[in-house]
Parts: structure tokens; C-alpha cells; sequence
């Protein structure tokens, strides 16, 4: 499985995915700025593996240890241009440098070795200590500077001093009817160029409203 991992890690460094530009042209962005911020959540992963080691924006995906590979993802047609790593955080890089980062927190989450889609009953869940993140967005994320309502919930936009701007979905727990709870599931999808954050029809309005439009 690692050979696997780093041959289509290999490919991912030559790859180019076509996405749909929110701008007519979008520099490189290895060489769109000299700063390269940490992706969120990884000083407090780190911390709690005990390294001290963190991935950035704009860092070569070669340098993704292989160890904290979990799976290969698929973006459209491509495979090898994205990966989950061993905290559930999607990492994106189309032209081999990572642009964008994903993580998701639900109150609850299956018990070890139940996989999602057999979850039937709430015996089956426990629930996530990674939710305790969610009282830390304003440290982790920066403060949040605009929402609209999206999608039967909201979307709410964060920009931290170093320039990553995190988009956050919010919409009802997965698991609520098994549970007999009303909660609430973060999407948290990250970048420092917002065509990579996604959500063309949204982004301009929540940017605009934090004043970056």
C-alpha cells in the first residue's frame, strides 16, 4: 500500500485538474506568494502526535509523510491529486502543491469498526472528540466576518491575519433522527486563493461582505 501511496502521489505532482477559475487568470500558486500559512488544525494534530510537524499551504505534496496517508481520493476523473489524511482532513493539490485542505466535524461519528453506512441505531455512534475544535474556530479559523443562509443552513466565512480564508458549511447532524438530537455538522473547506475554495455563487457575496470582494 505504500508503494501505491507514493507512485500516485508521484502522478499527483504532474497532474493538472481543470476547475472553474473565479478569476480570468490564477497565478501558480507555488509562486503566488512567498508566505505559505499552516493549514488549519494541523498545530493542534501535531501536537497530539507528538512531532511538532505540520503541512502548509503551498508545500509540495511529496512532502506528505506517508504514514498520515489514509486513502486516495478521486477528483472528478483524476486520482492522486487529492488525499485524506490519518485526522479525516482532505488535502488538495492539483498541480502538485497543496491548495486547499477539508475537514469535517459531526457531534457523532460511528464507533471504531462500524462503518457509516451500517450505522443503523445510536449504539452504533459515539461521539467525536474532534467536535471540541468547533468552540476553537475563532482561534483556529479567525473570526468570522460573514454568513448567509445556503442550502438549509448557513455558510459563514473566516480570513485569519495570515491570509487563509475558510469557508464553513453548517447544516443538521447526519445522525440527529438516530440520536433524537438537534445538532449541527462544520463543513470547514480552507485555501489562501479563494477559486480554490469553491463555491462560485457564494464566495463573491461572503467576500464582499468581509470587505476582500
Amino acid at each position: 500500500m505504500g508503494t501505491l501511496k507514493s507512485v500516485f502521489l508521484r502522478r499527483a505532482c504532474c497532474a493538472v485538474l481543470g476547475i472553474a477559475m473565479m478569476a480570468a487568470v490564477v497565478p501558480s500558486p507555488a509562486k503566488s506568494a512567498d508566505v505559505t500559512p499552516v493549514m488549519p488544525f494541523e498545530k493542534y494534530y501535531a501536537d497530539l502526535r507528538g512531532d511538532g510537524k505540520f503541512l502548509r499551504f503551498n508545500a509540495f505534496s511529496g512532502d506528505i509523510p506517508g504514514k498520515r496517508i489514509k486513502a486516495l481520493l478521486r477528483s472528478g476523473q483524476v486520482v492522486g491529486d487529492r488525499v485524506l489524511l490519518a485526522e479525516d482532513v482532505a488535502v488538495y493539490f492539483p498541480d502538485g502543491y497543496i491548495v486547499q485542505s477539508q475537514a469535517r466535524f459531526g457531534k457523532y461519528i460511528p464507533k471504531r469498526g462500524i462503518p457509516a453506512g451500517s450505522v443503523v441505531k445510536a449504539d452504533h455512534l459515539m461521539e467525536n472528540p474532534r467536535y471540541a475544535l468547533v468552540k476553537n474556530f475563532d482561534k483556529i479559523l479567525g473570526k468570522e466576518c460573514a454568513r448567509s443562509e445556503y442550502a438549509n443552513g448557513f455558510a459563514a466565512l473566516r480570513i485569519k491575519r495570515d491570509g487563509v480564508m475558510s469557508l464553513v458549511l453548517e447544516t443538521s447532524g447526519l445522525y440527529d433522527p438516530l440520536v433524537d438530537e438537534q445538532t449541527t455538522t462544520y463543513t470547514v473547506t480552507s485555501a489562501v486563493q479563494p477559486v480554490f475554495i469553491g463555491n462560485q455563487g457564494l464566495m463573491p457575496e461572503l467576500l464582499a461582505q468581509c470587505g476582500r470582494g
